[in-house]
């Protein structure tokens, strides 16, 4: 209601009375500021057309700014909570990060905190290599240029050879270069090529493989014109030791030593009655020599081939045995292991195996064929009988492993040495699948190598991997590398020397070895850089045969490739009378 007051003798016309106050006018609202939580997207590539953006957070208003980096942004209102804004491809076209934020206007308002808005380099394409060139080369030379075609090459493309990165020249997308050094072409093997692109994206091509061969006429086989039954490595007086037959005359019935490095024959002393197989002691101490003609193993000092001990092996009640295998300690000069059989019976594997000291034998054997109930071995008494034809130690003496290959139980055997013997054998059948495969045992790998081509684990009884070959074998795991002698299928055919890479299985190399006369009959390793082999014919004792030692690039390169080179080198023969 109005009223009229009298206030001091004056008339004042108000709605609140008397007072000294102004009059007021209406309140104004202050803005909030605003806060930022989460942006989406949070990123892009380089050089981006544009990207809309929606902000996430709270106290937006329909006067909101969005900022890039201090710079206001195109952005439209959506809710309190929500803003979207257009960066343009300008902004986008260098990698680095953004700071986006909001602005509320005055009364109040203010900059909100900021969030990162990444901006990422292009993700590198995956390479393809379509091919390589050259695709070859021979051992020795100094270095090679090697062209590289395919897709998806960048600036930080790498070319690999054999995993690791060679120096890379970038030509196009479609084209580069790299140099391989001289010291990656001093072995026969396949060499596998791949093209590597970095993160972001990027990956490794499929490879291509480059074969490197052993030229014509690089390798040597040396014939020496001597028929030896066996023959063992000394790796301490680097010699070859040959048991020679009787058949061999005047030379018959004797040890010969053979000097690998030139192919002469060196001294020779009589060793008894048809001496067979060969084995050397852990220092070289001691030569073992089986022989078959007097049922006995005959010990010879080294190196000057003085006879020592001898060690009868006994008989059957039919016939006197003979040693199937002989293999030397690798833990005691004085201690063997030896297989004992009898000539055509069938098995031959009747006599079991045993470990002598000297020419004391342990009590504890292993059974072999026929020897139940008279054969015992007291660490397992419920042992049945075994077929122990081919034996080899573990790298410490603590334990040995036996194959079968007279029957189709083809069982692989393993079982601990004790100190008066063996222990409880376990057996693995069907592991050993081939006739007259005999076992090799390689110290490096750990692994048990046939000679049709498995790869057993004795730890396990697994076979771990297999080669495709078959035929006599070394395996050197030191160099990486397995050796197969393969005898040719066909008469007139020469015999081929294979090289096998140990740990992915695969061949490196392949050689035919041309006029080997007679049957192949034993091969040994010989230094690092040589094989030898005997040879004989099977049906003739006097027949033909002789010994071959075979050196080069193929015999001593490491492994280090997969499949197999295409070369056709030959080795080349040479004769030592």
């Amino acid at each position: 209601m109005l009223a009229v007051f009298l206030c001091l003798g004056v008339f004042v016309l108000t709605f609140n009375g008397c007072g000294s106050g102004s009059g007021g006018g209406g309140s104004q609202t202050t803005n909030p500021l605003p806060a930022v939580a989460s942006l989406s997207p949070s990123s892009a590539v380089v050089g981006s057309a544009g990207v809309t953006l929606t902000i996430a957070g709270s106290n937006f208003l329909s006067s909101s700014t969005v900022t890039w980096n201090g710079a206001a942004v195109s952005s439209t209102y959506e809710s309190a909570s929500s803003l979207t804004a257009e960066i343009p491809a300008s902004d986008l076209s260098s990698v680095g990060t953004g700071k986006i934020a909001v602005v509320n206007p005055a009364p109040g308002g203010g900059t909100s905190g900021s969030l990162s808005f990444t901006i990422n380099a292009a993700p590198n394409p995956s390479p393809t290599l379509s091919s390589i060139s050259p695709m070859s080369a021979y051992i020795g030379i100094s270095s090679l240029t090697l062209t590289l075609s395919g897709s998806g090459f960048v600036n930080d493309s790498q070319v690999l050879w054999n995993g690791a990165a060679m120096a890379t020249t970038y030509s196009s997308a479609t084209q580069l270069e790299a140099t391989i050094p001289g010291s990656d072409f001093t072995s026969a093997q396949q060499a596998a090529v791949a093209v590597f692109n970095p993160t972001p994206g990027g990956g490794t091509s499929t490879a291509q493989q480059f074969t490197i061969t052993v030229a014509p006429g690089s390798g040597t086989v040396t014939k020496v014109s001597v028929v030896a039954n066996s023959l063992a490595w000394d790796p301490v007086n680097q010699v070859i030791y040959l048991s020679l037959p009787s058949s061999d005359g005047s030379n018959g019935n004797s040890v010969q030593i053979l000097n690998p490095s030139n192919g002469v024959l060196e001294n020779s002393a009589s060793v008894g009655s048809e001496p067979n197989l060969l084995s050397v002691s852990e220092n070289s101490k001691y030569l073992y020599v089986s022989l078959d003609g007097a049922a006995s193993i005959q010990r010879m000092t080294l190196p000057e081939l003085g006879t020592d001990i001898a060690i009868p092996l006994g008989s059957s009640s039919s016939s006197p045995y003979y040693a199937m295998d002989l293999q030397a300690a690798p833990n005691a000069d004085t201690t063997f292991a030896v297989v004992r059989g009898e000539k055509d019976s069938i098995p031959e594997e009747t006599g079991g195996v045993l470990i002598y000291d000297d020419s004391t034998a342990r009590p504890d054997v292993l059974c072999g064929w026929g020897q139940q109930p008279e054969c015992t071995n007291p660490n397992d008494p419920n042992e049945e009988w075994g077929e122990y034809d081919t034996i080899q130690w573990n790298g410490d003496g603590s334990a040995m492993f036996a194959a079968n290959y007279e029957d189709t139980g083809y069982d692989f055997y393993t079982v601990p040495v004790t100190s008066t013997g063996f222990g409880k054998v376990t057996d693995y059948p069907d592991l050993v699948t081939g006739n007259k495969a005999h076992i090799h045992y390689d110290k490096t790998t750990g692994y048990v190598y046939d000679e049709d081509g498995e790869v057993i684990d004795p730890s396990s009884g697994q076979i771990v991997g297999s080669f495709d070959a078959a035929g006599l074998m070394v395996p050197d795991g030191a160099l990486g590398t397995a050796f197969f002698l393969i005898e040719p299928a066909f008469s007139g055919y020469p015999y081929t020397l294979e090289s096998f890479d140990m740990k992915k299985f695969v061949p490196i190399a392949s050689m035919p070895v041309q006029n080997i006369v007679g049957t192949a009959t034993h091969l040994i390793r010989w230094g690092t850089n040589g094989l030898a082999l005997t040879t004989a014919d099977p049906y003739d004792p006097s027949g033909p045969g002789a010994v071959y030692l075979i050196t080069g690039p193929i015999v001593s390169a490491p492994s280090a490739g997969q499949g197999r080179p295409t070369g056709n080198a030959a080795l080349v023969l040479q004769e030592k009378k």
